[in-house]
C-alpha cells in the first residue's frame, strides 16, 4: 500500500506491506481523511523526539501512518467477524482498537496505522455504514462534529447562553450542534475573520476578534456580569443560579486560566481544546464564583452514530468547514497550511488522488 509516514521531522510516500485484517476487523480504503489539530501535535512532538535523538540513532525513530477522521469503503472483511456490513459498504467509525496495552487510537502510534494511506484496518464493532445521502467526503466530519457533539452534551445543565473560545474544527462543530440542539444565544470569538464569517453562517449570534475586544466583557451584552460572587447572584424560577456555558476549543496554553479568571459565576467551562501543556490556576477563583471545569475527550458510539445523521441531515452547514481537498502527495503542504494559514479551517487528504 502506499502510505504518508511521519518519522521524526520526516514525511514520505512510502510503499509498505499491505496490512492484514485481525479478526473483528474490516480492512478498509480510506476515501478521505480529515486533518486536526492532534495530527500537527503530533508532528511537533515527533520532532522534538528526533531534537532528542543522536544523529546515528535517527533511523530507529517510530515509524507512524496518521490519520483517525476517515471516511472508507470495505474491501475485506476478517474470517470470523460478526457484522451486517459487507464488502463494498462505505463506513467511518470510531479510530479507536483495543491491543494488549489496553485502548489506542488509530493513527497516532506506530502499532496502528491511520488513514492516510491506500488502507487501513479498523474495528468492525466500532464502525457505521454511511448513508446514501452523505458524499465521501462529509462523511470523514463525522469524528470531529462528534467532538463537539459530546461537549455540547457534557454542557447539558446549563441552558445558556454559551461562548465558544476558538473556531477551529472542532469550535465550529461545538456551535454548529449548539444550533442543532436549539441551544442559544452563542457568542463565538477567533483572531481569524474567515473563521469568525464561518461561525456566524453556523449560527453564532456574535463574534468578534478576542485581540480587539475582551471574550469576557461581551457577557454584557447579554446581561451578564463576569466576576461576580456566588452568594450575591439571582436565582432562577426553580431555585438555581442563573449558568452560562464557555467551550475552550483552542488547546493553548494560558487560555483555561484565563477563562478561570474572568468567567461569570456558576458558569460550566468545558475543556475541549487538546494543550499538553501544564496551566497554572488560582483555586480561589473558582471557588467563590462556583465554577464547574470539566474536560471533554472525543465522544461515545451512540453520539458517532448521531453525528453522522446529523451531518446528512444538515449537509449545507458541514461543508462549511472544508476549506480544501488534496491529494496524499500534498500532505506535508497540508500540515504547514493549517499551522499556519487562518484560512484554512480543514483540509481533507484523498489517499487514492
Amino acid at each position: 500500500m502506499r502510505a504518508l509516514t511521519l518519522q521524526g521531522k520526516s514525511f514520505r510516500i512510502s510503499d509498505l506491506p499491505d496490512p492484514s485484517p485481525a479478526a473483528g476487523q474490516f480492512l478498509v480504503q480510506p476515501l478521505f481523511n480529515g486533518i486536526c489539530g492532534s495530527d500537527l501535535s503530533l508532528r511537533k512532538q515527533m520532532a522534538e523526539l528526533a531534537d532528542a535523538t543522536p544523529p546515528e540513532a535517527q533511523h530507529q525513530l517510530p515509524i507512524i501512518v496518521p490519520g483517525h477522521e476517515f471516511s472508507a469503503k470495505i474491501v475485506g472483511i476478517a474470517p470470523g467477524t460478526e457484522t451486517e456490513l459487507k464488502i463494498g459498504d462505505r463506513v467511518t467509525g470510531l479510530p479507536f482498537t483495543h491491543s494488549h496495552d489496553g485502548p489506542a487510537c488509530i493513527g497516532l502510534s506506530p502499532f496502528h496505522s491511520g488513514g492516510l494511506a491506500t488502507l487501513s484496518c479498523i474495528d468492525a464493532e466500532r464502525t457505521f455504514r454511511v448513508p446514501d445521502g452523505i458524499p465521501d467526503d462529509l462523511a470523514a466530519l463525522t469524528e470531529p462534529f462528534s467532538v463537539g457533539l459530546h461537549a455540547v452534551n457534557l454542557a447539558s445543565r446549563n441552558d445558556g447562553p454559551n461562548m465558544v473560545i476558538g473556531c477551529g474544527p472542532v469550535g465550529l462543530a461545538v456551535i454548529l450542534a449548539l444550533k442543532i440542539a436549539g441551544r442559544g444565544p452563542i457568542l463565538a470569538a477567533d483572531f481569524s475573520a474567515e473563521r469568525r464569517a464561518v461561525a456566524a453562517s453556523l449560527g453564532a449570534d456574535i463574534v468578534f476578534d478576542p485581540a480587539s475586544d475582551s471574550p469576557y466583557e461581551r457577557w454584557s451584552d447579554l446581561g451578564h456580569e463576569p466576576a461576580q460572587m456566588s452568594p450575591l447572584l439571582a436565582r432562577d424560577f426553580r431555585g438555581q443560579p442563573h449558568g452560562q456555558n464557555i467551550f475552550e476549543c483552542t488547546g493553548a496554553p494560558g487560555v483555561m486560566g484565563q477563562i478561570i479568571q474572568s468567567a461569570p459565576a456558576h458558569a460550566h467551562i468545558i475543556v475541549v481544546g487538546v494543550c499538553p501543556h501544564e496551566e497554572k490556576i488560582t483555586p480561589l477563583e473558582g471557588i467563590t464564583r462556583e465554577l464547574t471545569l470539566e474536560f471533554s475527550f472525543a465522544y461515545r458510539p451512540e453520539e458517532f452514530s448521531t453525528a453522522l445523521h446529523l451531518i446528512e441531515a444538515h449537509a449545507d452547514q458541514a461543508a462549511r468547514l472544508i476549506t480544501s481537498r488534496q491529494p496524499l502527495a500534498s500532505t506535508e503542504a497540508a500540515f504547514d497550511a493549517l499551522a499556519k494559514d487562518p484560512h484554512e479551517i480543514k483540509i481533507l487528504i484523498a489517499p487514492h488522488a
